[in-house]
């Protein structure tokens, strides 16, 4: 198979706003005693990072100070050995949580934690790489479950795992399941939406 060089910037998409793609996995692959090689299941991951607003709209979301919010889904992948199709279980416990969102101002129709037992614990981060008079934030984060995220490209509910159908162009259209999500607000920097997806099979 040939190596297929192409422009980043000519990427085609159904996805508005990507800036970013990349597709990775593995295959099993194992050799018995006897030297037999048993193939296994094929299962790959799609990330995506993309801006959080559309064309004129506010690129920081209303909020006036950063805020993060992020969600897990851990899936199992099992195989029928009968017809080699993959079945994507989704497992329970799936975690979510939001950093600094009373304080940032952003809406709760864009990004709220449905299921939500009051657990607030307190974050920060600070760095001086940048000197030692950076400014870092000491901030509430709320944890819980069932994150949903009504912005765009991608509108989510990590409480009800869903096939998601992507087109990006000439790598073909992917069915996939979503794995993890995050957003990320940090104004004068636009925001941004960073998805991980998980799919059966090759392209």
């Amino acid at each position: 198979m040939a190596c297929q060089c192409n422009i980043a910037g000519l990427l085609s998409s159904s996805i508005r706003g990507i800036f970013s793609a990349a597709i990775n996995g593995n295959s099993v692959v194992e050799v018995s005693e006897n030297g037999t090689v048993l193939l296994g299941q094929t299962v790959n991951s799609l990330t995506i990072g993309a801006y959080a607003f559309l064309p004129g709209q506010n690129k920081y979301l209303n909020a006036t100070c950063p805020v993060q919010a992020q969600a897990s889904i851990p899936w199992i992948t099992k195989e029928d050995c009968s017809t080699g199709k993959i079945h994507f279980i989704p497992r329970a416990g799936g975690s979510a949580s939001i950093t600094n969102r009373s304080a940032s101002g952003i809406s709760s129709s864009i990004i709220d934690l449905h299921c939500n037992p009051g657990i607030v614990s307190k974050s920060f981060s600070a760095s001086s790489t940048s000197g030692p008079a950076s400014p870092y934030l000491f901030s509430d984060r709320e944890d819980g479950y069932n994150l949903v995220y009504n912005g765009t490209p991608i509108a989510v509910e990590t409480g009800s795992p869903q096939k998601y159908t992507i087109s990006l162009g000439f790598v073909g259209t992917i069915e996939a399941f979503l794995q993890s999500f995050s957003l990320t607000v940090n104004p004068p920097k636009a925001a941004t939406v960073q998805y991980s997806f998980s799919f059966a099979g090759t392209i």
